[in-house]
């Protein structure tokens, strides 16, 4: 068999030729692997000669099956000749037209991952990330636990900003009631912004058993095409009133939450919780900082095909995370005045992102010889919980929980390498603010992820 290969940049295409004994050789093999599933009168299946089954099915009958075989086989053959190829997906086959002494040709095109020039990744200087816990910050953690706490009881007073008012409604535009307008025994906080603009501002002041009109004006960008910009009444009647009561912070309430059993236990279990925040949370943004600077110090031309198919990855990631609540993406997004075609849209350049940083990634870890042991994958699936984690996650995205354990290992290697090799010396940042970690990197095989709310995981750990 004639064979030429030709690559590029971001792509490799193979030309292969078989004379008549070669094409004819793949022809016996297709009869010898197919010959089974086709019935001659006067042969037990899977017995009839080659030329009986062509005389009686046509003289092609094996060809589709030569040309899928061959192609296939051909294909690995090639690949394996060729290890430094990294190929994405499937590759393109188009049919040649057979030159003097050819009998069948065909070329097959594949899309190469892009080659990294890597710039600068250690030495790198970064402004100084660091997140520190003070003692205001663990007071605003234990009043946010005591207001959580707090119960709701009835006022003989008129209603103040903060309070909970139980409301019967009817809204209205131009005197006609509208869809999702109506309810009773509603428990509405005023001042939470649960409402459009204005609706509880419009009962502050009301006393149980009163009924009153408040008038609001839908926002322009509401999600109901019918009410965007209208002006609504809403006939009002309050129920009750009610204030929020919140406990004080004892030995007895600390005891009631489950997990201590003093304040000053109590006090130290937030701090260390909100310092394991911070701490986790300081990485997290040191490691996006240096992967920015790394990223953008390197060198890498992402071919559009990959860069879709990261898309459609990013694509499927949303559509299972809306499952979880029983809507479809579609649905979401149009509630959020968007589109399937906006989300695609929005999420090329960081998709773009994803697969530079992802081949930046490799290339240092193969640069600096980073590795993962064998023991050591067996060692974090020996945790029960990280095994289910990783094997829940395998089930719905594919891959082994070894392969995901190694991928979690590798790259909590690499981070440690990079910000152990760069420095962050420049202005402290000094905020303990309780927010979700940054993302890393998305991986060709990644872990099921945290939480999207970060803070309220960690908070129920803490209890």
């Amino acid at each position: 068999m004639k064979s030429t290969f030709e690559k590029n940049l971001n792509e490799a295409v193979f030309r292969e030729a078989l004379n008549n004994e070669e094409w004819n050789a793949e022809i016996e093999n297709a009869y010898n692997r197919t010959k089974g599933k086709y019935k001659v009168p006067g042969f037990r299946p899977g017995k009839a000669p080659r030329r009986f089954i062509e005389m009686h099915y046509g003289a092609g009958v094996f060809f589709d099956a030569a040309v899928d075989m061959c192609i296939n086989r051909v294909y690995g053959e090639e690949l394996k000749k060729h290890p430094e190829l990294e190929v994405f997906g499937q590759p393109e086959v188009s049919f040649e037209k057979a030159e003097e002494g050819e009998a069948f040709a065909f070329t097959f095109k594949v899309t190469l991952y892009p080659e990294v020039k890597l710039g600068e990744y250690k030495g790198i200087k970064l402004p100084k990330i660091e997140y520190n816990v003070s003692d205001e910050d663990v007071d605003a953690r234990i009043n946010a636990d005591l207001s959580q706490a707090a119960r709701s009881v009835p006022v003989d007073r008129a209603a103040q900003n903060g309070d909970i008012t139980v409301i019967d409604y009817v809204g209205t535009v131009d005197g006609v009631e509208f869809d999702g307008g109506k309810a009773e025994k509603y428990e509405l906080k005023l001042g939470s912004g649960a409402f459009i603009p204005g609706f509880e501002d419009g009962l502050i002041g009301a006393v149980k058993g009163e009924e009153r009109d408040v008038k609001v004006k839908f926002p322009e960008e509401y999600h109901a095409e019918n009410l965007k910009g209208k002006d609504a009444v809403f006939r009002v009647k309050v129920n009750e009133v009610m204030a929020e009561e919140v406990p004080e912070l004892t030995d007895e309430f600390v005891k009631e939450r489950g997990r201590y059993e003093t304040v000053v236990e109590y006090k130290a279990g937030i701090r260390e919780m909100l310092e394991a925040n911070a701490a986790s949370r300081q990485r997290n943004d040191r490691i996006d900082a240096v992967m920015k600077a790394v990223t953008d110090n390197a060198q890498c031309d992402v071919p559009e095909k990959i860069v879709a198919a990261e898309v459609e990855r990013m694509f499927a990631e949303f559509e299972h995370q809306m499952s979880h609540y029983g809507i479809s993406p579609e649905d979401y997004l149009k509630y959020n005045n968007s589109s399937v075609a906006q989300f695609k849209a929005e999420r090329k350049e960081p998709a773009e992102r994803n697969v530079k940083m992802r081949q930046i990634m490799k290339a240092i870890i193969d640069a600096e010889k980073i590795e993962v042991s064998e023991e050591e994958v067996k060692q974090k699936l020996r945790d029960p919980n990280v095994r289910a984690e990783l094997e829940h996650a395998a089930k719905h995205n594919g891959g082994s929980a070894q392969e995901y354990a190694y991928n979690d290992l590798i790259t909590d290697k690499f981070f440690d390498f990079l910000l152990g090799n760069n420095e962050f010396t420049a202005e402290v940042k000094n905020d303990a603010e309780d927010k979700p970690a940054a993302k890393k990197p998305a991986a060709k095989k990644t872990a099921a992820k945290k939480p999207a709310n970060e803070k309220k995981a960690e908070e129920e750990k803490a209890e």
